[in-house]
């Protein structure tokens, strides 16, 4: 089995991406990724741009692997929005699946987070260690 075919197998939400590296750092899984679409829609008013503007990595954190958190390095662009009446001259493209908008979890994160906590609102901070699960709500600090 090759790497790919292992990343596919664990992390199947990130088999549109090109995975650049990966490795261990202390307790955690780095992985090193980014888009290859050429064009993205507004988040704000839809229409879709191949303008691209810049990159920028996003670090976003995913479902633990072994005991360990994960940590994605995802590079993503920006585009310029064609549409003249939009508020929005910019965006960054999202990977549906993975990214929301301003999001620090990826999407298969978020929804276990909400799964152990048993609300709609996302947690600060998970310990999904050999101890078990420890979750901690915004505001309940």
């Amino acid at each position: 089995m090759t790497i790919s075919e292992l990343l596919a197998v664990l992390f199947p939400h990130l088999t549109c991406l090109q995975i650049d590296g990966v490795c261990r750092s202390g307790r955690s899984v780095r992985i090193w990724a980014r888009t290859v679409s050429t064009q993205a829609a507004c988040s704000r008013c839809g229409p879709v741009s191949q303008r691209g503007r810049s990159s920028y990595e996003r670090r976003v954190c995913d479902s633990a692997v072994g005991g360990q958190e994960t940590v994605l390095h995802l590079r993503v662009r920006r585009f310029r929005c064609g549409n003249d009446d939009c508020a929005a001259t910019t965006f960054a493209e999202q990977v549906p699946g993975l990214t929301v908008r301003y999001g620090r979890y990826s999407v298969p994160l978020r929804t276990l987070l909400q799964a152990i906590d048993g609300r709609s609102r996302p947690l600060a901070c998970v310990d999904l260690g050999p101890a078990g699960p420890r979750a901690h709500s915004v505001g309940d600090r």
